[in-house]
């Protein structure tokens, strides 16, 4: 009997080395679920609390048969026919999308990535307004607080648009990939945000024609924009305004489109005068643009004198394209190139 003491001893030892990792173990099975529940309701909360703000400010969301899953490592809330109602220029618009599935990581609650499903659709109350757009995938990256995000990201392909505005003729597009970002700028105190748009291989028949081309078109817009405050800002009116008010500035440190061989680059910088209307200039390097010229009503051949009175040279491309650099500038609701001044009109944004 009494040999069997040391190994009765042992075995006990043994047990007591397994209670606290088995405990942890039991722990983090009971309390998980616990912690991902609370979390989960909070999330619902928050998002119930930002419609109630928008609908304050006269933006109603509706989230029919909400739904929150993602267990057990994020937060998920979706919801199919994502309906959107308020006002945008003056005019009252409504727009839906098919389904709406915004995930949120457990332990990051302040990142929220957002999976759109196709079709979205929005129209004015008048009419005057209305378009559809088809996606294959489509994504929105959202890192920070509503009315004071520090990032968002929007990346998407085989977009598809259609629609009318006014009385013109239809207009529509396609694009084989379209991308986005907008990220704060902490180290500046102006409310400063860095941006990138971007599309490739599209077609928008408008442009197309303009341009006098079939080939696929690329383009690209890289910059810094200041006095961003989405905050207290009911319509895009208000933005725009709250933005000209506090001397907001566009710094575009690069943009280009390309097709073919037709050629566009520039850099420069804008913001709004006092009748809302855009002012400044673009530094700009062109090539293969003398038919959109003669469309817009600006003769090559004044193009051509105003870069030799300007002093500025054109340099050679390859395939004997001849670029030509001269300056865009916007100013009292005109585009001048060069030292020409155009019959091009810039209406007031609002």
């Amino acid at each position: 009997m009494q040999s069997n003491v040391p190994k009765t001893k042992q075995r006990i030892s043994a047990y007591s080395l397994l209670l606290p990792p088995v405990a942890i173990v039991l722990a983090v099975a009971i309390g998980w679920p616990v912690f991902w529940y609370i979390k989960s309701r909070a999330a619902a909360a928050g998002v119930s609390a930002w419609m109630t703000h928008e609908a304050q400010l006269g933006r109603a969301w509706s989230c029919p048969n909400q739904k929150t899953g993602g267990f057990p490592f994020s937060v998920e809330i979706s919801c199919a026919n994502l309906l959107f109602q308020g006002e945008i220029l003056g005019k009252t618009l409504t727009g839906s999308v098919r389904g709406f599935r915004a995930t949120s990581p457990l332990l990051r609650t302040g990142n929220v990535l957002a999976q759109l499903d196709p079709p979205f659709a929005a129209k004015t109350s008048d009419g005057t307004f209305e378009f559809t757009m088809q996606w294959g995938d489509l994504f929105l990256d959202l890192e920070g607080q509503p009315g004071a995000l520090d990032r968002v990201a929007l990346a998407g392909n085989q977009v598809r648009l259609q629609g009318k505005i006014g009385g013109i003729d239809p207009v529509g597009g396609t694009f084989g990939d379209v991308s986005g970002t907008f990220v704060l700028l902490r180290d500046r105190h102006d409310h400063a945000y860095d941006f990138m748009v971007s599309f490739k291989q599209g077609s928008i028949p408008a442009l197309n024609s303009l341009l006098d081309t079939q080939l696929p078109i690329d383009m690209q817009v890289r910059g810094t924009i200041s006095e961003i405050d989405l905050r207290g800002a009911e319509t895009l009116q208000d933005l725009l305004e709250n933005w000209r008010s506090a001397n907001g500035h566009v710094d575009i440190t690069a943009g280009s489109l390309t097709s073919g061989q037709i050629i566009f680059d520039a850099k420069g910088g804008f913001d709004l005068d006092g009748r809302h209307r855009v002012q400044g200039k673009l530094d700009a390097s062109f090539a293969g643009l003398d038919k959109a010229f003669r469309q817009l009503g600006v003769d090559p051949a004044l193009i051509t004198a105003g870069q030799v009175l300007s002093g500025l040279l054109g340099g050679g491309q390859g395939g004997g394209t001849r670029r030509v650099n001269l300056p865009l500038t916007f100013s009292k609701g005109f585009l001048s190139i060069g030292p020409v001044r155009t019959q091009i009109q810039i209406p007031p944004l609002y």
